[in-house]
């Protein structure tokens, strides 16, 4: 729902005034007085003050020349949002492959010849590179849980964000 701020009405039937095309009927006026009054219970309209704001239902006969100051001041920052969003998401895609690329490098240096034949003659080294696998495989397996989480929850910010520019 759009808000303006109260310029220099008295009334609110001015400022439905101000927000309808000037050959509406009295009736509609009256009408879009009233949901103003409708949408803002808790303020004293009859006693309007310039700076007040005030939410402003948009009735079918409104002017298409009064500014939404909520609109005009947040979807620049919806938008810078919703890129930085983005920009974490392909941050998070880009460190799990990084990840993944170190986790393979080092897999790979692993079952080198020359690794395997020292600990055919090592127990414990032997032991050791496969507790190291296993870390590798965990990690690898953490790694992608928490990239999926974050994903997830960066879409839901996405929607929520959707959602939120939908109240006024």
């Amino acid at each position: 729902m759009p808000i303006i701020v109260v310029d220099q009405e008295k009334t609110v039937a001015a400022l439905a005034a101000r927000l309808v095309k000037t050959r509406t009927s009295k009736a509609a006026k009256e009408q879009a007085a009233q949901a103003i009054r409708d949408a803002n219970p808790g303020l004293d309209l009859d006693r309007l003050r310039p700076g007040m704001i005030v939410l402003v239902p948009r009735p079918p006969e409104a002017r298409d020349d009064v500014p939404d100051v909520v609109n005009e001041a947040l979807s620049p920052l919806f938008d810078q949002i919703r890129t930085e969003l983005a920009a974490l998401i392909r941050t998070a895609n880009s460190a799990l492959e990084a990840d993944t690329a170190e986790r393979e490098a080092t897999a790979e240096i692993l079952d080198a010849e020359a690794v395997q034949a020292a600990a055919q003659n090592d127990p414990l080294l032997q032991y050791n590179l496969e507790r190291v696998r296993q870390t590798l495989a965990d990690d690898g397996q953490t790694a992608d849980e928490i990239t999926g989480s974050l994903i997830n929850g960066t879409e839901q910010w996405f929607t929520d964000l959707d959602d939120l520019s939908t109240l006024w």
